[in-house]
């Protein structure tokens, strides 16, 4: 027992150096101490863990005061790296997006192209071209519409991966962890880090040209899913609004905004409601905010935003999700 507790406050000790050393890039052994409150003895036992693992390098030489010099270590952000995958809607086609990051979120490399055609096999040549390149990817983010119920692709705009096991099979064909996220909740996720809303709440709504709208939800400063995943799958809400038909909705995009404001004001009462769609009139946008403040006094509504940028909130966020399995476990 005092062998297990010893190895845990080992690795709990050795968490507590990589954060303070990713938080300020730079230390010598003398500031570790200072910064992690621990004794400059097991500073010692760890940077030489941290060392051999290559997690951090050694610098050149700190002057000091007439004593001997210190060296200084540096944090490598490039000992891990995330790779993210996500598909977006632009101009009415599917575009896939390829980002390796570091540790600090930094892209290592990125590349994007038009998917002519989706199935559960996609994504396993570029994965296997990354991995083969940056054999330190230790995680990857797959981020699209749908969610990962009970193992199994839900709810997704792509008809071949319904029901599939997807990440559980690329979990088992690469053995490193690999996460999935709905693109909207990924998307609100980058808005509320960008514009840093964590004492928020944050309903983003995404209503795309070519496929059913989608909702992402931010409550107490992280992600909502709901007991499945299904949380915010406000396509199939009973408002009258035929959103499996995009033409539809174009013509009637007031009413449906309308719907969908007094909804979450209802349900939620969000501090702010961001609406991504492409071509959205601030005609339209106004029309709606007027009829929803004839059924919700105006000072309960949610602050409107409307946003051009879903696909770089869709990129942060999932980005974040991506390196998450990458942070210290302990604090």
């Amino acid at each position: 027992m005092a062998l297990g507790n010893a190895k845990l406050m080992k690795e709990i000790n050795l968490d507590i150096v990589r954060r303070v050393m990713k938080e300020n890039k730079r230390a010598t052994k003398p500031q570790l101490a200072k910064l992690t409150g621990l004794s400059v003895v097991t500073i010692n036992s760890l940077v030489e863990i941290l060392l051999r693992n290559g997690e951090i390098f050694a610098d050149e030489l700190e002057a000091s005061n007439g004593g001997r010099p210190a060296t200084a270590y540096c944090f490598n952000e490039q000992y891990s790296l995330a790779l993210t995958i996500y598909i977006s809607e632009c101009k009415l086609k599917d575009l896939i997006h390829v980002v390796v990051v570091d540790l600090y979120g930094e892209a290592v490399e990125s590349r994007e192209a038009v998917l002519d055609e989706i199935s559960e096999s996609s994504f396993d040549p570029v994965i296997e071209e990354m991995l083969e390149k940056y054999p330190n990817i230790k995680s990857i983010g797959i981020g699209m519409p749908g969610q990962e119920v009970r193992g199994k692709v839900e709810n997704s705009d792509y008809q071949s991966l319904e029901g599939k096991a997807l990440i559980t099979r690329l979990r088992n064909k690469f053995q490193i962890p690999v996460v999935f996220e709905n693109d909207v909740n990924a998307a609100v996720l980058g808005y509320c880090i960008s514009n840093e809303c964590s004492d928020k709440n944050v309903v983003g709504i995404y209503i795309p040209e070519k496929y059913p709208l989608g909702t992402g939800i931010f409550i107490n400063g992280d992600i909502y899913r709901g007991k499945d995943g299904f949380a915010g799958e406000a396509k199939f809400l009973p408002d009258g609004i035929q959103w499996d038909n995009p033409a539809y909705v174009s013509k009637n995009i007031s009413a449906a905004l309308k719907n969908l404001i007094i909804t979450f004001t209802c349900l939620l009462n969000p501090d702010r409601l961001v609406i991504y769609r492409e071509n959205l009139t601030k005609e339209e946008v106004d029309s709606a905010i007027a009829d929803c403040q004839k059924v919700v006094k105006a000072e309960l509504m949610p602050e409107v935003i409307v946003s051009d940028n879903f696909s770089e909130d869709f990129a942060k966020g999932i980005k974040q999700i991506a390196l998450k399995p990458l942070e210290p476990q302990w604090k």
